[in-house]
């Protein structure tokens, strides 16, 4: 029995490609869609490919490098990213191309590095404050944890757990770049303004997406940033590519900026990126958090919440300090009573007590060992601590100098 051959066009690429993500058979859609828009216009044919397989590589390279120049429009990085995809596509319509004569033959427009546009927190306000709620929702979730915005549009509500003041977010690697899943948060500000939405949907629904095509719910959200960038102003351009300063990137980039202050390599764990350092991987999500909740204040957009988390985060730092200056007490406590249960091992000569800028005198520790007794040594030790906190802090060192007492110390 003989095995049908199946026709190579676009129609089998796109079969062969359907094992991909969402994502990128939808990047090869929009190439594909360039280039025969570019074969319409320039030879009144969508499917020019049967055509170009007669010609020689010279010719070949002509048209490749006519298509380059017909999107100049476009930005540098685009068509870059647009040819490397009808590569593909040609290879499988029978062209092959040398990756030596495509450095010599085409000429590609230069890619410029501009300065990126830092987004700031006054640009955030002015965006949102024109959104709808869920849209102000979803664009303050992708800023507190860092997501790139194909995850968000792909995200599930039965990916969150929605249990803690902070939703735990559990990117599956289906969705996710590089196909490694991960955890990552959303701010006690963005999951205040997302649980009240969370309780309208099932699990298997969208959280942020709006159609089961990811490139479609990609640039509604890209579209919907623009409107309102207009709206307010803020629909700069760069003179390189025409692109805007501020698109759904740079929500995600805001929160990659500020984590990154504190722990770069934190930052790039929630963002997804690859890293040099692994050690994050073998943290709970318990240990994750503990450390996200420590720096989410930096990624608070509202300035009531941003307040609430500060006076928290003082309140926080000040009990901290309070049980870090009880410790010390306790420990001021025991060194003094160790010097006064120790005073037989003080070797201190009459010549070196007169002649020390120590105060505290032997018969000074032994007052002491009485107002211990007497329950009166917080108050005592107070009074100390203005005339005598040079000497205290000189008698514990001296004391401490003997090998026995520190091990007791230690012992204890």
């Amino acid at each position: 029995m003989s095995v049908s051959r199946i026709e190579r066009d676009r129609v089998s690429f796109m079969v062969k490609v359907s094992s991909k993500d969402i994502g990128t058979q939808a990047g090869y859609k929009v190439a594909l869609n360039n280039l025969e828009n570019f074969c319409l216009e320039k030879y009144a044919k969508a499917d020019f490919i049967a055509e170009l397989k007669e010609r020689n590589t010279e010719q070949v390279f002509d048209f490749l490098q006519e298509w380059i120049n017909w999107n100049k429009t476009r930005s540098p990085r685009t068509v870059k990213v647009l040819f490397s995809r009808i590569k593909k596509y040609l290879h499988y319509r029978g062209i092959k191309l040398d990756l030596q004569d495509i450095k010599e033959e085409l000429d590609f427009p230069r890619i410029f590095d501009e300065e990126l546009y830092p987004l700031t927190l006054d640009d955030i306000h002015r965006i949102t404050a024109q959104m709808q709620y869920s849209q102000k929702t979803q664009f303050i979730c992708q800023l507190s944890s860092l997501m790139r915005i194909g995850e968000m549009v792909q995200l599930k509500k039965k990916n969150l757990i929605a249990n803690k003041e902070n939703i735990i977010v559990k990117i599956p690697p289906n969705i996710a770049k590089f196909r490694k899943g991960r955890t990552t948060f959303f701010s006690k500000e963005a999951s205040k303004l997302l649980k009240p939405l969370l309780r309208k949907i099932k699990d298997d629904d969208l959280v942020f997406g709006t159609n089961v095509n990811v490139h479609h719910s990609e640039v509604n959200s890209e579209q919907i940033l623009k409107r309102n960038l207009i709206k307010v102003g803020l629909n700069m351009r760069y003179e390189s590519n025409n692109r805007y300063y501020i698109n759904t990137h740079s929500f995600r980039a805001y929160g990659i900026t500020k984590i990154s202050r504190h722990d770069p390599n934190f930052a790039k764990k929630l963002a997804g990126q690859k890293g040099y350092l692994l050690q994050y991987d073998r943290m709970t999500d318990e240990e994750k958090l503990e450390i996200y909740e420590k720096l989410e204040i930096d990624l608070v957009i509202d300035d009531t919440e941003k307040q609430k988390a500060e006076i928290k985060k003082l309140e926080k730092e000040k009990t901290e300090l309070e049980e870090k200056n009880d410790r010390i007490d306790e420990l001021e406590k025991k060194f003094v009573k160790l010097a006064i249960e120790n005073e037989d091992r003080i070797k201190y000569t009459e010549d070196l007590v007169m002649s020390s800028p120590v105060t505290l005198t032997i018969d000074e520790i032994k007052d002491l060992e009485k107002i211990v007794k007497e329950g009166r040594f917080d108050e005592t030790v107070r009074e100390m601590k203005k005339d005598y906190e040079l000497a205290v802090e000189k008698k514990v060192r001296k004391v401490l100098s003997d090998p026995d007492i520190l091990k007791k110390i230690m012992q204890d």
